[in-house]
């Protein structure tokens, strides 16, 4: 094909969207594995993005994390925005339905590899300000209360080759309190916007600030029985 014709790179598993897939994972998955599991799902919010494009970037205690950004798109924003959400591609690839509610691979110990996903991401939301993506900038499943939150800088590349974004910070936690199951706490801040001219480094300073602050809130909430 002319250079001008050649088909975008895409990572190795891209979003396959599918209205229907997405009611199947969510209804028969991910909402029946949350009534099961979770006493109560416990939701604060600071404020509720208006505006996209949205990125979400959210703290990673658990593996459940991925199911709380599902509450976040249908119970919260509504599916106002069109969800995407990085994933590992050695886990995609076991779980392939998730790419029917937008997750697509990334694999981080590929630069190479990432990239051409921050760039496919970046891609989308560029297209059509509707648009969200969820990503857990910490990389991997950490402690609640490990400090300092180490965060790569993959949500402030996608902010510079987009053209700007909504940012949007939501601290994770789960605890078992009185009752035999736990309960899930999900406490959204209030969003800020990230223009295209940030400074890589500055940016993702600022997220781990901001995701640092919303994670110490909402504990010290939940000592304080405020949640």
């Amino acid at each position: 094909l002319p250079s001008q014709m050649k088909t975008p790179d895409l990572p190795p598993i891209p979003a396959r969207h599918s209205r229907a897939g997405d009611a199947l994972v969510y209804w028969g998955l991910v909402r029946s594995a949350l009534w099961s599991h979770f006493d109560r799902v416990w939701i604060k919010l600071e404020g509720v993005p208006q505006q996209g494009p949205l990125i979400v970037y959210m703290n990673h205690p658990s593996w459940w994390d991925g199911y709380m950004a599902f509450v976040l798109n249908r119970v919260v924003l509504r599916s106002r925005f069109q969800g995407f959400a990085m994933m590992e591609e050695a886990q995609l690839r076991r779980y392939r339905f998730f790419s029917w509610s937008g997750a697509f691979s990334v694999h981080r110990q590929d630069a190479r590899s990432a990239m051409r996903s921050v760039a496919y991401i970046a891609r989308l939301l560029a297209e059509r300000r509707a648009r969200c993506l969820y990503i857990f900038p910490q990389g991997e499943i950490t402690p609640n209360d490990r400090r300092p939150l180490e965060m790569f800088g993959g949500v402030a590349h996608v902010v510079r080759r987009c053209g700007g974004a909504t940012l949007w910070p939501v601290a994770l936690r789960y605890e078992f309190g009185g009752e035999q199951r736990p309960e899930a706490f999900i406490r959204a801040s209030a969003p800020h916007y990230a223009p295209a001219t940030s400074d890589a480094r500055a940016l993702t300073a600022e997220i781990g600030e901001r995701l640092t602050a919303a994670c110490d809130a909402l504990h010290e909430e939940y000592i304080a029985g405020e949640m």
